[in-house]
C-alpha cells in the first residue's frame, strides 16, 4: 500500500465541539426546571423525572459529541483495498457499486457509497449499524454516507474523484 494512494480523513473536531457544547448547555438548562421545582417545595419524584428526561435528551448527546471531538477518530480511510473508518465499516472496492455526492435538504454535501449487496454487508454489522445503513439506503440511495460534519468544505468532491480512481485501479488490477 502506497502512502500516495491512502487517504485518512480525521473528524473535523471544531464542529463537534460546537454541537457538543450546545447540547451540554441545553442539558444544564433542562436541569433548571427540576431545581426550581424542588426549591418551590415540589415532589422529589417529579423533579427526578424532569431531570432524567433532560439528561437523556441532551446529556447523552453532549457526551457523545464531545467524546468524538476529543478523540478525533479517523472518519474515513480510503486505500487500494477499500474504505473503512468511524463512519464506514470495512468494505472492499468490489463491494462498492457507486460513489457519489449526497446532498441533504439543507444543501450540505456528503460522500456516499452505494453497495452491490447491501443486505449481505449489513448482516456483518452490529444492529445499530444495520439500521443506519438501511436508513441511509432508503433516504439517500447510498448505504455508507460520510456526513458533511466530518468533511471540510469542498472536500467531498475531491474524495469522490479519488475514490473512483482507487476503485477503477482495483478493478483493473484484479481483472
Amino acid at each position: 500500500m502506497s502512502d500516495e494512494t491512502e487517504i485518512k480523513i480525521k473528524i473535523h473536531s471544531a464542529k463537534f465541539f460546537l454541537l457538543g457544547g450546545g447540547s451540554a448547555f441545553l442539558t444544564l438548562l433542562s436541569l433548571l426546571p427540576a431545581g426550581m421545582f424542588l426549591v418551590g417545595g415540589g415532589d422529589i419524584g417529579i423533579a427526578f423525572w424532569i431531570a432524567a428526561t433532560g439528561l437523556l435528551l441532551f446529556g447523552v448527546l453532549a457526551v457523545r459529541l464531545l467524546g468524538i471531538a476529543f478523540s478525533r477518530p479517523i472518519a474515513l480511510r480510503m486505500d487500494q483495498n477499500g474504505i473503512s473508518g468511524y463512519y464506514a465499516d470495512p468494505a472492499t472496492w468490489r463491494e462498492i457499486d457507486q460513489i457519489d455526492l449526497v446532498t441533504d435538504s439543507k444543501g450540505n454535501v456528503s460522500l456516499g457509497f452505494a453497495l452491490n449487496d447491501p443486505v449481505g454487508f449489513r448482516d456483518r454489522q452490529t444492529p445499530w449499524r444495520q439500521f443506519l445503513y438501511w436508513s441511509n439506503g432508503r433516504s439517500h440511495g447510498h448505504h455508507v454516507v460520510i456526513p458533511h460534519l466530518a468533511l471540510k468544505n469542498g472536500q467531498a468532491e475531491q474524495l469522490v474523484d479519488h475514490a473512483r480512481r482507487l476503485k477503477a485501479a482495483c478493478v483493473e488490477r484484479t481483472g
